[in-house]
């Protein structure tokens, strides 16, 4: 997958149709969830999402919906490394269309990897997320 098709696979997080097995209430047709915006250039985010994925052989390691949730959390955090950004259980299970269950093993999984560092908080609190720059993998 180049540049081109990696933003395509970033732009449809999210919408309708793209899979994920949400479990429980729907939300009814017409409130799809808002844009996250982020003011960096479009070039730099794909430059380094290419790099981390590809590059550096994460997309090879980050495993089922995981991806999603990663793609989503970078764009929250701007689509830059080394942020921070805070994000709610709830916001992250709207915007990837997946279920909440989903949603806490694919973050458990980038904390494995590394991807992504959360901060501890009270229990149902919001919570802050910091995008790390990993480096690249050794070959298995």
């Amino acid at each position: 997958m180049g540049a081109t098709g990696l933003m395509h696979a970033r732009r449809s997080i999210g919408r309708r149709g793209t899979g994920g097995g949400r479990i429980g209430r729907t939300k009814p047709a017409g409130t799809e969830c808002p844009a996250m915006t982020t003011d960096v250039d479009e070039a730099t985010q794909v430059d380094w999402v290419q790099s981390v994925l590809f590059d550096r052989g994460y997309l090879a390691r980050i495993r089922g919906e995981a991806i999603k949730v990663y793609l989503v959390v970078i764009e929250a955090a701007g689509g830059l490394p080394d942020r921070s950004v805070t994000v709610s259980l709830n916001q992250l299970t709207a915007r990837t269309r997946l279920s909440t269950p989903t949603v806490i093993d694919g973050l458990s999984q980038l904390e494995r990897l590394g991807l992504v560092v959360s901060t501890t908080g009270p229990r149902g609190k919001v919570k802050t997320y910091y995008v790390a720059d990993p480096p690249a993998l050794d070959a298995d």
